[in-house]
């Protein structure tokens, strides 16, 4: 079976994509798979989220946020090699993410990033091109 690192903290096995909180636990994974099944992968060095791998279409994400007039946070995708405005909205980051009083939006976005991109990543290959705006329901069940 087929293992690709297809980003830093996502790691493809067959037509399964395995998301990690850090490259480091996607490196201990992807090491895992290429000598041992699978599943005793899953268990020993769990995922916070899986999904089925959806086409070829390439999504990544650049490190740029910016506010937005909403007080959420705006951040770019790359779709096939075009940029993609995307947005998570303030209740978002208040409901998932917000861990202490006073957290700016920006540290929030920063925080859950990885889920976040996880959800905008789900939502660009469903309906590639368009923006996307992630609320607080989208996040829930990643």
């Amino acid at each position: 079976m087929a293992i690709v690192r297809i980003a830093t903290t996502e790691v493809q096995v067959g037509e399964t994509v395995y998301l990690f909180n850090s490259a480091m636990d996607a490196d201990r994974f992807q090491a895992c798979a290429a000598t041992v099944d699978v599943s005793h992968c899953e268990q020993a060095h769990p995922p916070f989220a899986k999904r089925a791998a959806m086409g070829s279409t390439a999504v990544n994400f650049t490190d740029e946020a910016t506010p937005a007039e909403d007080g959420g946070v705006y951040f770019k995708a790359i779709v096939e090699g075009k940029p993609v405005r995307c947005q998570v909205s303030l209740d978002a980051l208040e409901t998932h993410f917000q861990t202490g009083e006073g957290m700016r939006p920006l540290d929030a976005y920063q925080l859950g990033r990885q889920r976040i991109h996880a959800v905008a990543e789900q939502m660009l290959r469903k309906r590639p091109g368009e923006q996307v705006l992630i609320r607080a329901s989208d996040i829930g069940g990643v």
